[in-house]
């Protein structure tokens, strides 16, 4: 999460408190250690203002952090029911993504459902390491000796059966990886997002650690809403993705430099499966 100079130039306290909430509002969720740094002021300064905005009812507080968004909203969706959505699109964007691994590099594996898809065919001839904080992920590659793992332990949440908090992140900065592959629950024009203020930490702390950044989405996702931004384009080399991906979405991606990787999976029965979907998710994440 970078900002420029300009953007935070203030005057006074209570320029500096507008400017936190307009950031805020545009991140979706943050830690107090990220708005200490973006705004160049201690943790307690930044503690203050938040208090101060989370007294007038402008911003929700949490451990650690603040968000834009209600407690609802901050959860996320279920696990299981987002493994139903868009099946046969996951796995052939899966397969497809497996074979961008170097043999014998270490890659960060995010949460999420596709990335379960991912783990199951990931080599164990390859001398690969993988890192991740996903439970369906590490469980996948239990009893697989080919494959070296790197679980980051936390809290685990049950709704996306993710690790997260402060240990997590501590894991997190203390890594260095050459690919990270990315799960967003929704993307546009403004970058990717997720459902989980939380997850949305510990994906860009990944972003932070990683040489390359490789999102594996399906299609529906530029169709469906989520809240809580994880990063802008910028910071995205290459998207794995169906070709149910629109010729405006593809021209789109191309003019931010992002390198497309189109898998043919499209059919009638899997562009009425990605209206269901929009539908089902119109106001939950996944």
């Amino acid at each position: 999460m970078q900002a420029s100079e300009a953007t935070f130039r203030y005057t006074s306290a209570p320029e500096r408190r507008e400017r936190l909430l307009q950031f805020i509002g545009e991140q979706g969720y943050c830690t107090i250690t990220e708005l200490s740094e973006a705004f160049a002021v201690s943790e307690m300064t930044i503690r203050r203002d938040v208090l101060r905005l989370v007294e007038q009812g402008k911003v929700r507080g949490f451990r650690g952090g603040v968000g834009s968004l209600s407690r609802q909203d901050m959860t996320g969706s279920d696990y299981r029911l987002r493994d139903r959505k868009m099946a046969d699109a996951k796995q052939a964007i899966a397969r497809r993504a497996i074979e961008l691994i170097e043999p014998h590099s270490v890659i960060a594996v995010d949460a999420g459902t596709t990335m379960h898809q991912m783990s199951e065919l990931i080599p164990v001839d390859q001398g690969l390491k993988v890192v991740t904080h996903s439970f369906p992920v590490v469980a996948s590659l239990v009893g697989r000796s080919g494959v070296e793992v790197e679980c980051l332990g936390g809290l685990l949440h049950p709704e996306s059966l993710s690790f997260d908090g402060p240990s997590t992140l501590a894991a997190i900065s203390n890594l260095q990886v050459e690919t990270f592959f990315l799960a967003a629950s929704g993307l546009g024009e403004r970058g990717a997002f997720c459902g989980n203020g939380f997850d949305a930490i510990t994906k860009r702390a990944l972003i932070g650690v990683a040489e390359q950044v490789v999102l594996v989405a399906d299609s529906s996702k530029f169709l469906t809403p989520a809240m809580v931004k994880i990063c802008d384009w910028d910071v995205i080399h290459r998207v794995v993705i169906d070709d149910g991906v629109t010729e405006d979405q593809e021209r789109m991606l191309d003019q931010r430099d992002v390198d497309v990787v189109k898998v043919p999976v499209t059919d009638g029965r899997m562009a009425h499966e990605a209206r269901d979907t929009v539908a089902v998710t119109a106001d939950s994440s996944s």
